[in-house]
């Protein structure tokens, strides 16, 4: 079990803090939006129970110290706007995997960019718990967007991974980008 607080972090325009059950309705509207699970690799939520599943599958990720995911909330009216964070890291070869979603009316905002590079910075702090070397992202083909906003914080496109995820009854490629501590921009 986690004995550290829930770290928040505060941007420009943002802050990320924990995500609590009263997140589950604007939780369950990103993850059943057909807009936003088409670049995603999970099915579309159906029943708003899946949106609490999901708040207690980060809350034991963080508990159990294997991943941290943040809830998106815009400053200026503390609304809800997506999530981001690490869904696994890996001690044993100081990696991580990185992960990120917002409410399709909030892109082009420049708010995935803002929220994904802080919580890179905290991950590369020298004050965070474990040492990371490596920071994966993994995202499928279609999903230009998330592409381009990775590679503006340094990523390297290292390779498709073919038939790497399946949901929606097929297998789908994924594409690896990695960053490695001495790339950070």
């Amino acid at each position: 079990m986690s004995q550290r607080a829930f770290p928040i972090i505060e941007t420009e325009r943002l802050i990320l803090n924990r995500l609590s059950k009263s997140d589950r309705k604007p939780l369950f509207a990103i993850f059943s939006d057909p807009n936003v699970i088409k670049h995603y690799d999970v099915e579309r939520f159906k029943h708003i129970e899946e949106a609490d599943r999901l708040v207690e599958y980060f809350d034991a990720r963080f508990e159990s110290d294997t991943g941290i995911r943040w809830a998106i909330r815009k400053k200026d009216s503390n609304e809800f706007i997506g999530t981001c964070g690490f869904t696994n890291w890996n001690e044993f070869d100081h990696s991580a995997v990185i992960g990120y979603e917002l409410a399709n009316n909030h892109w082009g905002n420049g708010y995935a960019l803002e929220a994904v590079k802080s919580i890179i910075n905290f991950i590369f702090d020298e004050k965070f718990h474990f040492y990371v070397h490596r920071i994966e992202a993994l995202i499928l083909p279609s999903n230009a967007p998330s592409e381009a906003l990775v590679k503006k914080l340094g990523f390297t496109f290292e390779g498709a991974l073919r038939g790497k995820c399946y949901w929606n009854g097929d297998f789908h490629d994924m594409n690896m980008f990695g960053l490695l501590r001495h790339d950070q921009i």
